[in-house]
């Protein structure tokens, strides 16, 4: 099988049977793919992921989830912006491939340079993973990685205010992976994402419409641990769906059972043979507010992005709650000086309306990482709470790294990994 091969990205049909892998029945196969961002801010994220893709790997199959090596294939999309905005590449694709050195020399050849404007060729880079040659039959998988929004979402300054310049629309395209039983997980860059104004409430939003997670980090050193929870997480959940919706079928639909007897059964059963899920349980570093859960019921339901932004409502103040602002500020006051300055619009007084005054798009450098709320060095799963209950789910909670140590209080790490 040719693994560099090209789909077209506009092409919404999955490849011929006869790229698909020999598929044998209970046989778990697992296709990840990692869409990497490798605009100037993000230096310190491509060389976490170049660090730790052996060791993501390894965890995988030290899980037991699957059988051989060939049952993961790992695949790598790299993307920056369309001209005149970036004169380099919009989107590379690496293919996938079981050979796990083959992707670190890919992720190797990488490195962070250029971005233009504020918002990046994200679009562009989930068309092209979204056509990549999925595996009928495997989990599917993909990563994003990113501190800025797609085009046309409604950002000050953005380059291609009308959207992607290759005419996609992200949220045609989330549904389609939706369809494909392709999940989305977002590992947002902190706190430069919360500087734009509906960023945050866009990737909440089409992670959940495919049944994903968004991940807030400040640090690339929880990366592997992000990664490797949610896929885990995600083979244990589809597994215990597999499982339960036959029965359910077989039971309820076949023989007319009732639903509460079949259901309690299935629970006993679980119990009794001590089947468990991982699952990341992480603390929100989101303030909640009506605005941003409006702007994501938006772009949730809304069929295009043209249509999402004539709705959208400005969320005013800062997107951080104050636990996760106190925390920052001690960082900054232990160690040192914080010149980050996110695009943050201040709520005008009530007799008259104004604009947010910065007149150019969000600085796009961190100088400084803020660690996690808890990650210490031998957490098993990015910065979590690990918790193991009977036929538990994930939820849809965006979230960020939260465990805590024995005596029951936050650990809080300084961390001092600029950004390249």
């Amino acid at each position: 099988m040719d693994e560099d091969m090209d789909f077209d990205a506009n092409t919404s049909q999955l490849p011929p049977p006869q790229t698909q892998q020999h598929y044998e029945e209970g046989r778990k196969m697992l296709d990840l793919v990692f869409v990497q961002d490798c605009t100037g801010s993000q230096g310190s994220y491509i060389s976490g992921a170049t660090k730790n893709i052996e060791e993501i790997c390894a965890h995988i199959f030290e899980s037991g989830r699957l059988q051989s090596p060939e049952d993961l294939r790992v695949g790598l999309v790299a993307f920056r912006d369309h001209p005149p905005q970036d004169h380099t590449f919009v989107v590379k694709n690496f293919g996938f491939s079981s050979d796990i050195s083959k992707v670190h020399r890919d992720l190797s050849g990488l490195y962070a340079s250029g971005g233009g404007d504020g918002p990046e060729a994200v679009t562009a880079a989930l068309a092209e993973a979204s056509n990549m040659d999925w595996r009928e039959h495997a989990s599917k998988m993909v990563v994003l990685i990113a501190d800025a929004p797609p085009h046309g979402i409604g950002e000050y300054g953005d380059g291609f205010d009308e959207g992607s310049p290759d005419g996609n629309d992200p949220l045609q395209i989330v549904r389609m992976m939706a369809s494909r039983g392709i999940t989305l997980f977002f590992v947002a860059c902190e706190p430069a994402l919360s500087g734009y104004s509906y960023a945050t409430d866009f990737y909440q939003a089409i992670t959940t419409i495919t049944s994903g997670l968004m991940l807030p980090l400040t640090t690339a050193d929880l990366l592997s641990h992000a990664i490797v929870g949610s896929v885990l997480e995600n083979l244990d959940m589809e597994r215990l769906v597999r499982e339960v919706g036959h029965a359910v079928a077989q039971r309820i639909l076949g023989n007319n059972e009732s639903v509460d007897d079949v259901a309690r059964e299935l629970h006993e059963k679980l119990l009794l043979r001590n089947e468990s899920t991982k699952k990341v349980v992480i603390e929100s570093i989101y303030k909640e507010s009506p605005e941003a859960a409006h702007n994501v019921s938006v772009f949730m339901h809304a069929s295009s992005l043209a249509e999402a932004r004539r709705q959208l409502k400005r969320v005013y103040g800062t997107r951080f709650t104050d636990k996760y602002l106190l925390a920052r500020q001690a960082s900054t006051r232990n160690s040192y000086s914080y010149s980050y300055a996110p695009h943050l619009p201040t709520r005008p007084p009530p007799t008259k309306t104004t604009l947010p005054t910065t007149s150019a798009s969000p600085p796009r450098k961190v100088v400084t990482d803020f660690a996690a709320f808890g990650a210490p060095a031998n957490a098993s799963v990015f910065g979590t709470a690990v918790a193991s209950t009977p036929f538990s789910l994930a939820g849809g909670r965006a979230a960020f790294g939260g465990i805590r140590n024995p005596s029951g209080k936050g650990v809080l790490d300084a961390d001092d990994d600029d950004d390249d």
